[in-house]
């Protein structure tokens, strides 16, 4: 009788070549309602408290972030608190489809807009539970700091000097040195040739790892320098003024609408927005 995993073979190559088939679909965030109101050609959903506007779009989705621009005008005569920690959303999801596809998935068409039911399905995929409580945004602060932190991190290790990489080419200088005017043995100068081709392999290593510290250290500074350019930070707004900055959510992409709880004050306003998948 054959092993277990030999009989599963067969089932596990159908399984990989059905998910290989499996279609694909453009994820995107739109207003619940239509408002005509845009920015820079996205679509902001819109919500008035105590007089104050807050008007929200969908920029995109990074890899782990979903990433919202939001946008606060105070023409009351009282200042305003802006906080990103303070926002939320709550995701929700549409009733999986009520007919039996009888063991063949549902095939969409190219263009067709689906549920996050029809669309796990017609992936065989199981949809994760939606989340028990309310997803909070990210505070950009902590994050800038880590950045910071991190980018001082990898420059220092960048600038470093490479001590022992220093001792190995004075060591090498200094076999070739004493060699001049001498006449070496097979074994001597196969000796001072390791000790140059040790010297010049280290030294082109330590090198590399410098480069690489020195590019993450950039690296890590942009990051930085974009989310304090752009993403939306505490502040208070006096009377007249107001703010624009970005906002990043953790992505929940089994969704079908999320409604996004922007503070105002001591209240809460909801803005709703769609979460659309159409087939590719």
């Amino acid at each position: 009788m054959q092993p277990f995993y030999l009989r599963s073979l067969p089932l596990l190559a159908l399984l990989g070549l059905a998910t290989a088939c499996a279609p694909t679909y453009q994820l995107g965030l739109k207003p619940a309602q239509s408002t005509n109101l845009f920015v820079e050609g996205r679509e902001q959903a819109q919500a008035t408290a105590d007089s104050v506007e807050v008007r929200l779009s969908f920029v995109c989705y990074e890899p782990t972030r979903v990433v919202f621009e939001a946008e606060y005008r105070n023409p009351t005569t009282h200042a305003l608190v802006v906080d990103p920690a303070a926002f939320q959303y709550e995701p929700s999801r549409r009733p999986a489809p009520a007919y039996d596809f009888k063991g063949h998935r549902p095939k969409p068409l190219p263009g067709t807009e689906v549920t996050a039911a029809v669309a796990a399905a017609s992936q065989w995929l199981v949809l994760p539970p939606l989340p028990p409580k309310p997803i909070a945004a990210f505070d950009p602060e902590p994050e800038i700091t880590a950045l910071h932190d991190r980018a001082e991190s990898e420059a220092a290790k960048a600038a470093r000097i490479d001590w022992f990489g220093i001792v190995l080419s004075a060591a090498s200088l200094a076999t070739d040195v004493a060699s001049i005017g001498k006449r070496e043995t097979q074994q001597q100068y196969q000796s001072r040739a390791s000790i140059r081709d040790a010297a010049f392999a280290y030294n082109v290593v330590s090198a590399a790892n410098k480069i690489e510290h020195a590019v993450a250290a950039d690296v890590l500074q942009h990051r930085a320098a974009q989310l304090q350019e752009y993403a939306l930070r505490k502040v208070t707004l006096a009377p007249g003024q107001q703010v624009r900055g970005y906002l990043y959510f953790p992505r929940y992409d089994a969704a079908d609408a999320l409604v996004v709880k922007a503070p105002v004050g001591s209240r809460v306003v909801p803005l709703e927005f769609a979460q659309v998948r159409r087939r590719q």
